[in-house]
C-alpha cells in the first residue's frame, strides 16, 4: 500500500481517537481508566468495581460484582435485618429515595474449589460519587465512640443462625410480609438457598418485593449511607463484618 493511500486511513484513525477522548465524561482520568475514589474507607467502592486487579489498602482480598435485581422502594423507609427479626426491626432514620433501584453484591473471589462469599451488599440509588460515608441508624439508636480500634463498634443486627438470611425491605413490603405463614418464610429464607445455591435474590409478592441475602458467617452488620456532593443518599451499604476495617481508614 502506498503512502498516498495510507494518509486517509491515518487521518481517520486520529480523528476517531480525538472524538473518543472528547466524548469521555469529565470525571474520566485519561491517564487512569479507574476514577479516583475520595470517600474513605475506599474498600466500600473498590469492592464493587468488578476489577480483580484492584489493590485496596484496607483488606487483602479480591472481589467481583453481581447484580441481584431491582428493589422497589415505596415509602423511602427501609429496614435491614436478619430474617428472624423482621417483626421487631424498626426503620432507618434516613428517608431514602423512592423508586426502583439495583441491588448489588461484592463477592470475595476465591481460588478454584473455594467457597465464594458475600463481602458487601448495597442499594445503588445513583451512580454519583460518594463524598462521605456515615453509619445508618434506626430510631432510638445514638452515636457512640468505639472503644476499640475497629470501625464496627455496633451491630445493626445479630443473626441467630436460624434462617441465615439477611433482609432489605421497604417498610410497606415488610409490614405485609410479616403476616405470611411460617412455611412461606422457611421456603424463602432457608429452603431456596439450600435448593439453588444462590447468594441473593429478589422475592416478589402482592405487588411488592424484598431482598434476601444468604449469610455466610454469623452476621454482625454495620450499615452505612453514602452521600453525594449534594448531601443526598446515593448508596446504602451493608457490611457483614468479614473484614475488620480500622478506624484510621475512615
Amino acid at each position: 500500500m502506498t503512502k498516498k493511500k495510507l494518509l486517509p486511513i491515518l487521518f481517520f484513525c486520529i480523528y476517531k481517537s480525538i472524538a473518543f477522548a472528547n466524548a469521555l465524561p469529565a470525571s474520566f482520568n485519561k491517564n487512569d481508566s479507574i476514577p479516583t475514589i475520595t470517600a474513605r474507607p475506599f474498600i466500600f467502592e473498590n469492592a464493587f468495581r468488578n476489577d480483580t486487579t484492584i489493590q485496596d489498602p484496607t483488606v487483602l482480598a479480591r472481589f467481583y460484582t453481581t447484580e441481584v435485581g431491582i428493589i422497589k422502594i415505596e415509602t423511602g423507609k427501609l429496614i435491614a435485618c436478619d430474617a428472624s427479626d423482621m417483626h421487631c426491626r424498626v426503620v432507618f432514620t434516613e428517608l431514602f429515595p423512592k423508586g426502583e433501584f439495583p441491588v448489588q453484591l461484592a463477592i470475595v473471589k476465591g481460588e478454584p474449589g473455594e467457597y465464594e462469599y458475600v463481602a458487601y451488599s448495597r442499594i445503588l440509588f445513583s451512580d454519583k460519587p460518594v463524598k462521605k460515608w456515615v453509619y445508618a441508624f434506626s430510631a432510638g439508636e445514638a452515636f457512640r465512640e468505639p472503644s476499640d480500634t475497629i470501625s464496627r463498634f455496633r451491630c445493626a443486627f445479630v443473626g441467630d443462625m436460624g434462617m441465615q438470611s439477611t433482609v432489605i425491605a421497604d417498610s410497606a413490603a415488610n409490614n405485609l410480609f410479616v403476616k405470611k405463614s411460617h412455611l412461606e418464610w422457611g421456603e424463602i429464607f432457608v429452603d431456596r438457598f439450600k435448593r439453588t445455591g444462590e447468594k441473593a435474590f429478589i422475592h416478589f409478592f402482592d405487588k411488592h418485593n424484598l431482598v434476601s441475602i444468604s449469610t455466610f458467617f454469623n452476621p454482625c452488620y454495620a450499615s452505612y449511607i453514602g452521600y453525594d456532593d449534594k448531601g443526598k443518599p446515593c448508596r446504602l451499604l451493608l457490611d457483614p463484618g468479614n473484614f475488620q476495617i480500622m478506624r484510621s481508614m475512615f
